[in-house]
């Protein structure tokens, strides 16, 4: 019988970066057992658009990228896919105002960074990508356009008794044979639920997405958008156990508790974050 043995690396104040921009929140950590931190986020705000292009008056755009731990400089590879994609994502969205073009652009912009080999080993590494755009609407609602490749994930956690939702779908093995009809909790679906079909970087396809990657819906507040990696979501897999963490007006204190539920569950990955209130919350 296989033994796995894990080793709690000793933890400081940088296995932890915080940020917090314009009702914003994103945490990503360590995590317990990981040496270095491969995960990466970028978030931005767009509230002015120049005179003559097109783009709505107010957009924010949220980026999680989780590097592939079996690729070599998975880190580089995440960090390079969340600038890049964000970047063009804000560019086209403030040229066109269309969230999906700005998306699909986003995905190309961070395919190709994450393609780029590191300069001091000629490699690529490999990541996950996740983004959301949030363009607020008339009535508490907002419009939300998702791209996914991989298996980091983005949930809509409106407040009860509203329906809590997964937004996206995993590229995995183990979605794989959960659409074909294998129970959630089989030993083929629990062995396969880490084995990417699809990814950003090495030896992944030029545009390894299908056009389901993106799609738009509506959310009615009040509530949030939670993106996150999938060293959240192993200990909290369904959407209705990340609301019951999502009850406070505070997004950056919901983006804490949640990190630090996944670390005093096991801390196995490292874990990113990012909290978006949708009109508010109603606490």
């Amino acid at each position: 019988m296989a033994t796995l043995t894990t080793v709690a690396i000793p933890r400081t104040e940088s296995d932890r970066d915080e940020a917090a921009i314009g009702g914003i929140a994103v945490v990503t950590d360590r995590g317990i057992t990981h040496a270095r931190n491969e995960d990466a986020a970028a978030a931005g705000i767009l509230t002015a658009v120049p005179d003559g292009l097109e783009g709505p008056s107010h957009a924010i755009a949220v980026v999680v990228c989780d590097g592939v731990s079996s690729s070599i400089n998975p880190q580089v590879a995440s960090a390079a896919a969340a600038q890049a994609g964000l970047a063009s994502i804000l560019d086209v969205l403030a040229s066109s105002g269309d969230p999906t073009a700005a998306m699909f652009a986003g995905l190309a912009a961070a395919a190709r960074a994450a393609a780029q080999p590191e300069p001091r080993t000629g490699l690529a590494g490999s990541c996950t990508f996740t983004a959301v755009i949030v363009i607020p609407a008339a009535g508490g609602t907002a419009a939300v356009t998702i791209g996914n490749v991989g298996d980091s994930r983005s949930y809509w956690l409106p407040d009860p008794p509203a329906v809590a939702q997964q937004l996206t779908v995993d590229d995995s093995l183990a979605q794989e044979l959960i659409s074909a009809g294998a129970a959630a909790q089989s030993e083929a679906v629990l062995r396969g639920a880490h084995t990417l079909t699809r990814w950003l970087g090495a030896d992944a396809e030029p545009t390894p997405w299908a056009e389901t990657a993106v799609r738009t819906v509506t959310a009615a507040g009040p509530g949030v958008l939670v993106v996150c990696s999938d060293g959240l979501w192993n200990y909290l897999p369904d959407a209705g156990d990340i609301r019951e963490f999502c009850t406070g007006v505070d997004v950056l204190a919901v983006a804490r508790a949640l990190t630090d539920h996944a670390l005093q569950s096991g801390g196995q990955d490292n874990i990113t974050v990012a909290v978006i209130p949708v009109a508010g919350t109603s606490g």
